[in-house]
């Protein structure tokens, strides 16, 4: 498997997962304008996808916060696996790969990282991969916010 930034050739295999995975994506146009839009946002908003011989199995979007500063706060916004290659590790390999990739990036521009936020449904399993992978820690509840309560996770670095 392969992680590598996303580039204009990978937008119809991010399409496909992101309406098999995200009720508000289901329909593809809407998914493929939204996606679109977020990819013409770099470096604001960058996207890096996993590959299986050359195909696209999952995805990960991670989303800068309150302008460029030297202590920088992000969002993994999205983070989506194509249903026949789940529980692979897969995600878990998208989130370190990609998080290597901004904080290179980070480093270029002088800045470091501060923190991460991650908002997912209270009943999603994937709270403990963000505990895992980059130590998140629930923050607070939001109610009945997208497809009912929502978590706010967030992790810290030391500068």
């Amino acid at each position: 498997m392969n992680i590598s930034k996303f580039t204009k050739k990978d937008i119809t295999g991010v399409v496909k997962i992101a309406s098999q995975s995200f009720s508000g994506l289901r329909e593809k146009s809407k998914a493929k304008k939204w996606i679109e839009c977020n990819f013409k946002a770099h470096p604001r908003l960058q996207y890096f996808v996993a590959k299986i011989n050359n195909k696209v199995v999952g995805y990960i979007l991670w989303v800068e916060k309150g302008g460029f500063r030297k202590e920088s706060v992000w969002e993994l916004e999205q983070i989506a696996v194509d249903k026949n290659y789940r529980g692979k590790g897969i995600g878990a390999k998208l989130i370190r790969k990609s998080l290597e990739e901004i904080k290179k990036y980070l480093k270029k521009r002088k800045s470091a990282l501060k923190a991460i936020e991650v908002t997912t449904g209270a009943e999603n399993k994937a709270q403990s991969l963000y505990n895992k992978t980059f130590g998140a820690k629930a923050e607070c509840t939001l109610k009945d916010l997208f497809r009912g309560d929502e978590v706010i996770m967030v992790a810290r670095f030391k500068r």
